[in-house]
């Protein structure tokens, strides 16, 4: 009997040590506020409207700046359908593989702030004329990051009501939802969710600004890291957060 009570010591000796030596990434207590901006600047060439978008993003608590510049065009077949191409750079964006042991038991977020990564986006935006001075669109965008393969289905419905002056938008007030879904990654239907309510206010026709609100969850799965150091455990981490925006977009004719 006492020998089997010693053995038993033993392997939760041995055992215990690789259990606690890989914790999951902590769960934030409630939504946490991010700070947002945007510009963008939006040209005409016949059917071609190219684009030019810059966006940062204090993230994670203040923690971690993101930042993204997307470059391309968009080109429009039909008055309601919109077809577009796109090359975005970015830093400090955070992937599942992100969580991290240094190997001496320190378990962190690898800090992503000076990571480079190149996108490529495909985009398709249908619209159509609702009752009065609502319009809908839904936003589907195909994106492959070179820095590590994902591939991901971006669907954005959303919902515009515009402030009219004859014939000349003086506000728009919309709605809209996005939904970010894994393709060869991840353990989840979806991997990141956005609720959108924001307003754009147009003094000139060329120049629209205004503020937004957003509720941003992404959810975050097992790691190599902790896959190799737990011997094949597993996590899901939701992160939530309350995101404060402010946004600019300028039109060149």
């Amino acid at each position: 009997m006492i020998k089997i009570i010693a053995r038993r010591v033993l392997l939760f000796a041995l055992l215990a040590p690789s259990a606690f030596a890989a914790p999951a990434p902590p769960v934030s207590k409630g939504r946490l506020a991010e700070y947002e901006t945007s510009a963008r600047v939006i040209g005409r060439a016949g059917r071609l409207e190219p684009l030019l978008d810059l966006t940062g993003r204090w993230q994670f608590a203040g923690q971690r700046p993101y930042r993204a510049l997307t470059l391309g065009t968009y080109g429009r077949l039909h008055p309601n359908l919109k077809l577009g191409l796109f090359y975005r750079v970015q830093h400090g964006a955070r992937h599942d593989d992100d969580w991290i042991n240094d190997g001496a038991g320190n378990w962190f977020w690898r800090p992503t702030t000076n990571r480079p990564e190149n996108v490529i986006v495909v985009d398709a935006t249908p619209r159509m004329s609702l009752s009065g001075n609502f319009t809908g669109t839904l936003k589907i965008r195909y994106e492959h990051n070179f820095f590590n393969g994902q591939r991901s289905l971006k669907l954005e419905p959303e919902v515009a009501w515009f402030w009219l002056d004859g014939l000349s938008p003086k506000a728009t007030i919309f709605i809209k939802h996005g939904t970010y879904i894994p393709l060869n990654f991840g353990t989840r239907s979806y991997y990141e969710r956005w609720w959108y309510l924001a307003g754009l206010w147009h003094p000139t026709k060329d120049v629209s600004m205004g503020p937004s609100i957003a509720l941003r969850d992404v959810v975050w799965t097992t790691s190599s890291d902790y896959r190799a150091a737990s011997g094949g455990g597993s996590y899901r981490v939701l992160y939530r957060a309350l995101v404060w925006g402010a946004n600019l977009v300028i039109r060149t004719r």
